[in-house]
């Protein structure tokens, strides 16, 4: 029992109706006054149930006694669901109870407690260990909020995830399997094709064996590839996850390449959302306990109280280029504005963040004739003081070294740079040594006209240097090296004009040393709406030099997709293509069913003054993949395709099949309860054991599985709909869930003389557990199972009770319901 003197601050919402048909309008004449309510029992037998239910709803008792699954927010956060504790007090008031290493899981830091003694009960008294604190549980969604004072808790960037909660998941293996198949037909020749791509996966523990394969077939061959084999597990320790066998190079620094060894690299997944992209450092000066308040294009990206002096923000989870607005509400009312610019680029990392990687193994291209050399590369990046980063590298192989020192800077209202030098050190296979040196400029800014630019740089190489790969095809005698790349230039452009208009511009160049051509190439488009119409246009050009001649290939289009106003989603879409000197023209009809998960297309196209070419196509997703069908056919061919995609996961009780579920992935079990869908998880049901898979979690976060409870029948209940899992990166986490089919009974029960039992009367099971209680007019609502039973139904102020024997097998179902209208014989 938990004194009534105690817990000034813990309080429990009334509102919630009785769940025997008593009307809503009691619990609500409870928010209506402040004064001590009393409800007269008259037309309740004296002694019943019913009028003990009454007395706690006077105490404001919504709940009683025991353990009950809450939804938990702690200062605001969603924690998920949670079994807690409730105990009566002196009083009968019901309250939460709180343990000290409970709140401490939750961020609450004991060791700011000023009196330790407070934290001894296994039910402490919150407001008097941590003053302010208060604790209210809302009844009618069962939702147990925690206030606790900032200084009493941890101070952890925004998005932390304690690891300590990081899931290894289940001993399991899958399989991502992509399918298809064409058969064509020309005026003389008949083509066939398949392909198909598998990705498998088997996780032991924290250990995960990953392998990619994949068959090409066609009327000339069939061969099975094999495109990666690796051992993989993640380093909490280090941020950082250890790769082995075939994997890949970093490429944060230089180019990515494959190889047969181990790597280890960094996992930015693994730090906190606000820590894994770059954000300006924010200070200044507060005159008392002032609120801090930061917005990006006017929406609030962070808020924080700061006491009187310096502060500074070091943890704003936000992303892209622009100005910050920074409002500071001193305790007075009094408020200060300033904006600080700040822009970002690839290479910039917060403060005191850092990016790594080291990797070891025999280079494993494709092409094995080009040679298998030993490779090792190691990379770093340090965010420092006064928004700049630090970043470089070195890469070491039998013919070649290379190292790369640079650094990014975020300049604010000039926008952001990042330049780096590679110095480089080949042989050729004549055995010349070759010495060169490679500049690297990049620039990002955000204007006010809300212009991105984003000048991804500039780089020029010296006619000696070489990149990696380069290097092999120079050393190996490869005949494909023409020459070495001497310059790139790369920018694009976004204006957005007003709410619906948009344009993009993109352009690139290469030039090298040697005969290799030369290649520029730009991409402009437009896209705007109106009336929901879409209208869209582009252009592209690509020029390439070569032996003194020029091909110039020059493109343009327009398009216009139109919404219809029948099917679930339906457009026309009408476009046109001018290439070569010529028109292309195309109308396509499209529709969707989503609530059947199917899509349909169909499209009339023509090019210059050739006939016209149709196709049609058919596309369903279901439960266990997505499957498509098509077919077209023109002047001189035919062709008819079809693909099919999904996943297959194995586990201890069996073999779940689904769509394609990714690296990271939950198995849902809610057990013998089939076609239980989960919330954003595509058209995926649980199947006959009640399994499903829940494809693309995300690592190192809080996921919360959802089961789509609106779905489900009268006959399934589901103790807890909700569920949060933390998988570890390529992890199988289990999320299983408590439910039952029950077989729910309406009786009208009467007496000998063929009156209604009174309001209030308990029903009891053979063992003493209450099913129910006799509502208005005898009715009695049960959940319980078909079996043969008899109940025992009782009101405290009779001495003798009466009995219900119950055959609910035999009784006609309707609506999910099976009615009957019984005599409660008094025997006993």
């Amino acid at each position: 029992m938990i004194p009534s003197d105690k817990r000034p601050g813990v309080s429990i919402r009334r509102g919630q109706a009785l769940a025997f048909t008593v009307p809503g309008l009691l619990a609500a004449s409870l928010q209506a006054s402040a004064d001590p309510v009393r409800f007269n029992p008259g037309f309740l037998y004296p002694g019943t149930a019913g009028t003990a239910a009454l007395a706690a709803l006077e105490q404001g008792n919504t709940l009683s006694p025991g353990r009950h699954t809450v939804r938990l927010l702690v200062n605001r956060e969603d924690l998920g669901q949670h079994v807690v504790s409730f105990e009566a007090d002196a009083q009968g008031n019901v309250q939460p109870c709180l343990s000290a290493a409970w709140l401490q899981t939750f961020g609450l830091r004991l060791e700011t407690v000023h009196d330790p003694a407070l934290l001894h009960p296994a039910c402490i008294d919150l407001p008097a260990a941590v003053p302010a604190a208060t604790a209210q549980l809302d009844a009618r969604d069962m939702t147990l909020s925690l206030s606790l004072p900032q200084a009493f808790m941890r101070r952890e960037a925004s998005g932390y995830v304690d690891p300590a909660r990081w899931d290894d998941g289940i001993n399991a293996g899958f399989i991502n399997y992509q399918a298809s198949a064409q058969r064509g037909s020309g005026q003389t020749s008949r083509r066939a094709s398949e392909d198909v791509l598998l990705t498998t996966g088997l996780n032991m523990g924290p250990w995960q064996l990953r392998g990619g394969f994949n068959l090409r077939s066609n009327e000339h061959e069939r061969r099975w590839l094999r495109n990666y084999t690796y051992l993989r597990r993640d380093v909490p320790g280090l941020n950082a996850n250890i790769t082995v066998g075939e994997a890949s190079t970093g490429g944060d620094v230089f180019s990515s390449q494959p190889i047969l060894g181990a790597v280890l690299a960094s996992d930015m997944g693994m730090l906190p959302d606000s820590l894994q992209a770059y954000a300006p450092v924010i200070r200044g000066v507060a005159l008392s306990r002032a609120k801090v308040e930061v917005r990006q294009n006017g929406y609030t990206v962070y808020n924080s109280y700061v006491s009187a002096g310096p502060f500074t923000l070091d943890d704003l989870a936000i992303s892209g280029n622009g100005e910050l607005e920074i409002i500071v509400t001193e305790a007075d009312g009094q408020v200060r504005r300033f904006t600080q610019p700040y822009a970002t680029l690839g290479n910039l990392l917060r403060q005191g963040t850092w990016r790594y990687e080291g990797s070891i193994g025999r280079y494993n291209p494709s092409y094995t004739a080009l040679g298998q050399p030993l490779l090792a590369q190691a990379s770093l990046a340090r965010g420092l003081a006064w928004n700049t980063t630090l970043y470089g590298g070195v890469r070491h192989a039998d013919f070649y070294q290379a190292s790369t020192l640079g650094a990014a800077r975020d300049l604010g209202r000039w926008g952001a740079l990042a330049a780096d030098v590679t110095l480089s050190r080949s042989q050729s296979a004549t055995g010349d040594g070759l010495h060169g040196q490679s500049y690297a400029v990049r620039y990002g800014k955000a204007f006010r006209t809300r212009t991105y630019l984003r000048f991804a740089g500039y780089r020029y190489s010296t006619e000696n240097y070489r990149d990696f790969n380069e290097a092999v095809y120079e050393h190996s005698r490869y005949a494909g090296f023409g020459g070495n790349r001497r310059s790139r230039f790369e920018a694009s452009l976004n204006q957005p004009l007003g709410r619906s208009t948009s344009t993009a511009l993109t352009l690139s160049q290469e030039d090298y040393w040697g005969d290799r051509p030369s290649r520029r190439q730009f991409h402009f488009s437009v896209s705007t709406s109106h009336r929901s119409v879409q209208y869209s246009a582009y252009a592209t050009q690509s020029l390439t030099h070569y032996s003194g001649q020029a091909h110039n290939d020059r493109q343009f289009g327009v398009a216009v997709s139109i919404p219809l106003d029948f099917g679930n989603w339906s457009t026309v879409s009408l476009d046109g293509l001018r290439s070569q000197n010529q028109w292309s023209r195309r109308a396509t009809f499209s529709t969707l069913d989503q609530e059947r998960g199917l899509n349909y297309s169909a499209s009339l196209a023509q090019s210059g003054q050739a006939p016209t070419n149709a196709a049609a196509s058919v596309g369903y997703q279901g439960q266990w993949g997505s499957y498509s069908l098509g077919y077209s056919s023109g002047q001189d061919y035919r062709s008819l395709s079809a693909s099919a995609s999904g996943s297959l996961v194995v586990h201890r009780d069996g073999i779940v099949l689904g769509s394609i579920a990714g690296d990271t992935m939950a198995l849902v079990h809610v057990p013998g309860i089939e076609g239980v869908g989960v919330a954003n998880s595509g058209r995926t049901l649980t199947n006959a054991d009640g399994y499903s898979v829940v494809p693309y979690l995300r690592p190192y976060r809080v996921n919360t599985v959802t089961l789509e409870t609106s779905r489900l029948g009268p006959d399934v209940e589901i103790e807890n709909g909700a569920q949060q899992v933390v998988p570890r990166r390529g992890a199988i986490v289990r999320a299983g869930f408590e439910a039952r089919k029950v077989n729910r009974l309406i009786l009208q029960v009467v007496d000998r003389s063929g009156a209604p039992l009174p309001f209030g009367t308990q029903a009891m099971a053979a063992n003493g557990d209450v099913l129910g209680m006799v509502g208005q007019g005898g009715q009695l609502l049960l959940a319980t199972s078909l079996d043969q039973q008899t109940l025992t139904l009782a009101r405290e102020s009779e001495e003798r009770p009466c009995t219900l024997p119950l055959t609910p097998a035999a009784w006609p179902e309707r609506d999910g319901f099976r009615q009957q209208r019984l005599i409660c014989d008094s025997t006993l």
